[in-house]
């Protein structure tokens, strides 16, 4: 494929029809943990990565000092969500695959599992074809370099919000993204309209209750990468309760309840999962197959 074809390419990709299945970014970790899905950092987490993201969200002037406290609240939230919009990335308010990797800023001489995320990613456009050893090294700089000359931003070899920004926006469709994105967060779950489906809803002590139209799906496919929108890692556990989501209705990052399945995250997303639908995670094939499609009542936790 020609250099000149490569960003064309990468910007006529839509969103994956499977959920799981065509998701291209890892979780960036820290302090050397192995599970990605670990690694997602969202509203009601605490802990020293919580802090070290408040600290760089302080240095580019999206928290204040007093906001350094190591809890991911509403502050932080609302923090990651603007740097996100800034930066032209998917508006969810989660420190996930994208925004990990463009807050934390990658060069030549860094390692550990945030290198090893952008050598995946440079690696499914062909920009970069070398192990992914999670060490930036001269060719993964100059794999981002050959990135950000067919992407058309600053060409100096160093990942940060644009070179992110821009690969992401590239996968998911730029303005579409962004339109769905913001729309969403004004958008609360008990008020949200489907598409296309009749839904009907009920408040209890637990929180809001959806009828939906689940059906169900397995990381084990042909071509699947296992990592979720959210950056959860299906692949390492196969019983993980992880649901796909119409954003606009149950935001990513939401605990749910879905009546014979249990407790669960809405954790990716997927192309025909719109409206008042959901995709549930099982372990294999046969037990997706086995589900079939059927009405369900999912509980918001939070």
């Amino acid at each position: 494929m020609m250099k000149t074809n490569k960003a064309t390419a990468i910007r006529n990709l839509g969103l994956p029809i499977v959920a799981a299945g065509a998701i291209l970014f890892f979780t960036p970790s820290h302090a050397g943990a192995e599970k990605l899905e670990d690694n997602v950092l969202l509203k009601g987490m605490d802990g020293d990565q919580i802090e070290e993201l408040q600290e760089k969200l302080f240095e580019d002037g999206f928290l204040d000092k007093e906001a350094i406290h190591g809890s991911y609240d509403n502050d932080t939230k609302e923090a990651v969500k603007s740097f996100q919009k800034e930066h032209q990335l998917y508006i969810d308010g989660i420190a996930g695959p994208q925004t990990m990797g463009a807050i934390m800023v990658l060069e030549e001489g860094d390692d550990g599992i945030y290198v090893k995320a952008l050598q995946k990613i440079l690696g499914d456009f062909d920009y970069y074809d070398g192990e992914i050893t999670g060490d930036f090294d001269n060719e993964t700089k100059n794999a981002v370099k050959k990135a950000q000359k067919d992407l058309q931003i600053t060409v100096d070899g160093i990942a940060g919000p644009d070179t992110f920004g821009s690969l992401y926006n590239g996968v998911y469709n730029t303005e579409e993204t962004l339109e769905s994105s913001e729309n969403k967060e004004v958008a609360p779950v008990a008020t949200s309209q489907p598409n296309n489906n009749e839904s009907s809803e009920s408040d209890n002590a637990d929180g809001t209750v959806l009828t939906m139209e689940a059906t169900a799906y397995t990381a084990e496919c042909e071509g699947c990468s296992g990592i979720t929108a959210t950056g959860i890692d299906l692949l390492a556990d196969r019983n993980k309760k992880v649901i796909a989501v119409d954003p606009s209705v149950i935001p990513l990052g939401t605990r749910v309840h879905v009546e014979g399945y249990g407790e669960a995250i809405a954790g990716d997303t997927g192309g025909a999962i719109k409206g008042n639908k959901v995709d549930l995670h099982v372990p294999t094939k046969n037990e997706a197959i086995q589900f079939g499609r059927q009405n369900v009542k999912v509980t918001i936790l939070d």
